[in-house]
């Protein structure tokens, strides 16, 4: 059930980024429920944000006995995104593993 959820999610916002591509972002993804379509606007906005504290986070560091700026992007956003990656590849094979068994 949460696998096919989270599938139907997962159709729905990449057919959203596709139908949006040029950056317009008119809302046209058909055949969702509303809390589907509330589940991607959410997501899409939360993106965005990501995006833009992503853009907005990075640290100018200047060493004056070097004379140079260094930009450190901010290493939690970093942690947490790879984190929920590996989370994700997890769960998804460990629903492979099941699909095999059977």
């Amino acid at each position: 059930m949460l696998e096919n959820i989270i599938s139907e999610w997962i159709r729905c916002i990449n057919e959203y980024y596709e139908i949006n591509r040029d950056g317009d972002y008119k809302f046209k993804v058909s055949n969702v429920d509303d809390q589907l379509k509330d589940d991607m606007i959410e997501f899409v906005e939360a993106n965005k944000t990501l995006v833009q504290e992503q853009a907005n986070t990075s640290i100018i560091q200047y060493h004056p006995q070097a004379n140079t700026a260094i930009i450190q992007s901010h290493s939690q956003a970093y942690y947490t995104s790879r984190r929920l990656t590996e989370i994700l590849v997890q769960e998804n094979s460990e629903c492979f593993e099941c699909v095999i068994k059977i």
